[in-house]
C-alpha cells in the first residue's frame, strides 16, 4: 500500500493535481516598498513547494510591467526610461537552513531567480531592490510573475494575472469546462496554473503642515468653547475676572490701531 502510495501520479491525473489552486506553490508573505521618488526599496516574498514531491529545474521571473494613479493607467513601456523605477539587486534562500545567494540583476524591469530544486513542504525566500530617482513618475506599479519548474519528468509553467489581457481573462473565466481548477480554463491561457500579481508605489508624501495646523485650531477652538462655557455658569468668578481683564487689554489695543489709521 506504501509502495503503491509513494509512486509518481500519472500524467491524466497529474494535470489536475498540479493545477488545483489549493496544491499550486504558494506565494505569499509579500512586503511591498511604498517609496518617495529617489528612494530605494526591498521587495520581498515567500514561496512554499505545497506537493508531495520536489520541484526541479525551478526558474521564478518577476517583471515590473504597469503603472496606474488615479487619473490614468499606462504600460510600463509607453514611460520613458529615465522615468520608471528598476529592479537592481537579487538575493533567495531557503527557509530550512538560511543559506542565502545574492546577485546583481541588469538594472531593468525584469528580474530571474534560478533556484534549481524545491523539496516537497519547502519555503525559498526571494527578494530584490527596486529603485526609483528624483523624476521617478508617481503612481502604483504593478508586477507580475512567471514560474516554470519540472514536476514528475513534466514541465509545467504558472503565470499571474498581468501577464493576460482583459479580453483573455474574460474568455478563460467564462467558457468554463466543467471541473476546471479554480473554475478557470487554463488551456485557453496555456498555463497549468494562476499564481498573484503583486504592486508597490512611488508618491511623494502628503505635506504635514495642513494636518498640524488644523489640530491646533481644533485645540484652541475646544479650549474657548470651555472657557466661555464656564463663563456664562458664572460659579468661577476668577475666571470671570480674568476674562474681563482680557477683554480690557484687546478694546484697549483696537482703540490703539483706529487711532493710528486715523492720524
Amino acid at each position: 500500500m506504501f509502495a503503491l502510495l509513494s509512486q509518481p501520479l500519472a500524467k491524466s491525473e497529474i494535470d489536475n493535481y498540479v493545477s488545483h489552486p489549493g496544491n499550486i506553490p504558494d506565494f505569499h508573505h509579500f512586503s511591498t516598498p511604498q517609496l518617495e521618488p529617489g528612494e530605494k526599496g526591498n521587495f520581498a516574498l515567500d514561496i512554499h513547494n505545497r506537493y508531495a514531491y520536489s520541484l526541479q529545474k525551478v526558474v521564478v521571473n518577476a517583471e515590473i510591467y504597469h503603472r496606474a494613479d488615479i487619473d490614468e493607467a499606462e504600460e510600463l513601456s509607453n514611460i520613458p526610461a529615465n522615468e520608471r523605477p528598476y529592479i537592481t539587486e537579487k538575493c533567495w534562500n531557503l527557509v530550512s537552513n538560511g543559506n542565502k545567494t545574492c546577485g546583481n540583476s541588469a538594472d531593468t524591469d525584469f528580474v530571474t531567480f534560478n533556484l534549481g530544486t524545491m523539496e516537497s513542504n519547502s519555503t525559498i525566500s526571494l527578494n530584490f531592490k527596486i529603485v526609483s530617482d528624483d523624476n521617478t513618475k508617481e503612481g502604483t506599479y504593478f508586477v507580475r510573475f512567471t514560474m516554470d519548474f519540472d514536476y514528475n519528468d513534466t514541465s509545467r509553467v504558472m503565470k499571474s494575472r498581468g501577464h493576460w489581457s482583459m479580453e483573455q481573462w474574460e474568455e478563460a473565466t467564462t467558457n468554463v469546462t466543467e471541473g476546471a481548477p479554480g473554475n478557470i480554463n487554463l488551456e485557453v491561457l496555456e498555463v497549468d496554473g494562476i499564481i498573484p500579481d503583486s504592486s508597490f508605489g512611488v508618491k511623494k508624501p502628503i505635506p504635514k503642515w495642513p494636518l498640524y495646523l488644523l489640530i491646533t485650531l481644533t485645540i484652541i477652538f475646544a479650549s474657548l468653547s470651555v472657557i466661555f462655557y464656564l463663563e456664562e455658569e458664572g460659579n468661577y468668578p476668577e475666571l470671570n475676572k480674568w476674562l474681563q481683564k482680557q477683554r480690557g487689554k484687546l478694546n484697549e489695543l483696537r482703540l490703539r490701531l483706529k487711532y493710528r489709521k486715523s492720524s
